[in-house]
């Protein structure tokens, strides 16, 4: 059984390092909040009940748990902004965030710092993944992500490297205890989420929809142009990949088959010098190439 993993500790680690300014009330910073969509995506919406709750809940005790905002300039945030402006990003509490700022509700902040965008994902899902009693395929789609965002990050830094790093996944993996080929899957997992429906992939998550994760994954190999919004339509497009690489996989053998007797036929026919070796390779290549044309 897998050892659960102290996300308490963990997390606690991360702040140690990265918070300088504790519990601030700041209202101008506060007025200086931005919101990325590639954070906010990151991580999947609360459903309608839990929003509901969430929000009777604010309104009525208050915001209890402070936003944590990024402190950060915009040549961090995009290399090829002209210019370095401080910037104020909105790293955790998007949706507490939306119901103070609707009802005009007080609130916290607390600044924290990150060295890269990815050091901010990476934080965001190690929160998510220690704070919400997450299902088994939810929590599979947040590792994935982890895995997924941080190889990104791991092949751009050991570019040209001599040294031989420690594998992205074997890393992962012994973070959350699990096998490395696991992490590998569950980066597959997420992958293939991400090419369905938003709807469709909320209530698979939500567990609304019970689907495979063996499914989802050999989405990674498909190439999808219309919209999956159901299983049904999951089904057909892996039921039409897999006929494809039937086909491809004929097509592959009935290649080398071809290739191989040919080199037998010209091995026979130079060492023969004979003319009926000629006519039967002859015949041989034409027999095939009608073959490989009906594949």
């Amino acid at each position: 059984m897998a050892k659960k993993i102290d996300f308490k500790t963990q997390m606690k680690s991360n702040v140690t390092q990265t918070v300088t300014s504790g519990l601030i009330s700041n209202e101008t910073i506060k007025q200086k909040i931005v919101i990325l969509d590639e954070l906010k995506n990151l991580i999947e919406p609360l459903q309608d009940e839990e929003l509901q709750g969430l929000e009777k809940n604010i309104i009525e005790n208050g915001c209890k748990d402070s936003l944590i905002i990024w402190q950060t300039t915009e040549k961090v945030i995009n290399p090829e902004s002209i210019t370095d402006t401080e910037q104020f990003i909105l790293v955790d509490g998007h949706n507490r965030y939306k119901i103070c700022t609707k009802h005009n509700i007080p609130f916290n902040v607390m600044l924290m710092f990150f060295t890269s965008l990815q050091d901010a994902k990476n934080y965001m899902l190690d929160l998510q993944m220690g704070r919400r009693n997450l299902s088994q395929i939810q929590m599979a789609y947040y590792r994935g992500l982890r895995y997924n965002n941080e190889k990104i990050t791991s092949k751009a830094e050991n570019f040209n490297k001599d040294v031989v790093e420690v594998k992205t996944s074997e890393k992962i993996a012994k973070q959350f205890n699990v096998d490395e080929k696991t992490i590998r899957r569950d980066g597959e997992f997420a992958i293939g989420l991400e090419k369905l429906s938003p709807s469709f992939k909320k209530e698979i998550l939500a567990g609304k929809q019970k689907v495979s994760k063996k499914s989802v994954q050999q989405l990674t190999k498909v190439l999808v142009t219309n919209s999956i919004d159901s299983i049904e339509d999951l089904d057909k497009i892996l039921s039409k990949n897999d006929k494809q690489e039937t086909n491809v996989s004929v097509e592959k053998k009935i290649n080398r088959e071809t290739i191989l007797t040919i080199q037998n036929m010209l091995e026979k026919l130079y060492e023969t010098n004979s003319l009926d070796d000629y006519q039967s390779l002859k015949a041989k290549v034409e027999e095939l190439g009608k073959v490989l044309s009906e594949v």
